[in-house]
């Protein structure tokens, strides 16, 4: 062992997860940093809050219960088609669609676009469990390979992440460490 101190704040995993990003410049990035502190994700679908409205009696007939059920499907389909269709759009906009090494600290993946040290990024990423939350921060590219065609390899640290949405993305790492060792484990036994 070397005497350096560990750098790491958080474990890391890589997988694929839907992310997409975009460059920003510096007022933008001041006008969205206390929006995104301070304001948690949306929950694409509450499944819990059915149960809770049927023990409050809200909920009495099935109709009632089957609208809400739509709503949600009609809410994931959205989900989908908006992922899907994030490659299309003009948005400004861009998807990654390879593996993502990701923490609570920041994500590294590779990239098509001209990303530069020191860029400032707004990302979004969509958390591939149930019910998908959708975290959006703000980034500083820390490390991008300088290469002149093809994929390149980009670092960005989160700069403005609501504590909440960093809390979710750190138990997704847990989540898929644990499955990585239970598997790990189920195969060498």
């Amino acid at each position: 062992m070397s005497g350096e101190p560990e750098r790491r704040e958080f474990f890391r995993i890589t997988d694929r997860i839907p992310l997409e990003f975009r460059l920003i410049g510096r007022d933008e990035f001041a006008r969205l940093e206390d929006v995104i502190r301070y304001n948690s994700t949306q929950v694409v679908d509450r499944l819990h809050e059915i149960y809770f409205l049927e023990g409050q009696g809200e909920l009495k007939e099935a109709a009632d219960q089957i609208h809400e059920y739509m709503r949600m499907i009609n809410r994931k389909l959205d989900l989908i088609i908006e992922i899907l269709g994030r490659s299309s759009a003009g948005d400004g906009y861009t998807a990654v669609k390879t593996d993502v090494n990701i923490s609570g600290a920041g994500v590294q993946f590779m990239c098509e676009s001209p990303l530069k040290d020191g860029d400032l990024v707004e990302l979004r990423i969509i958390i591939p469990v149930f019910p998908y939350p959708r975290i959006t921060c703000l980034c500083e590219v820390v490390r991008a390979d300088e290469r002149d065609a093809g994929p390149h390899k980009c670092a960005l640290k989160f700069m403005v992440i609501n504590e909440k949405d960093r809390d979710v993305l750190i138990n997704y790492v847990f989540l898929k460490e644990r499955q990585y060792l239970r598997q790990k484990k189920e195969t060498t036994s």
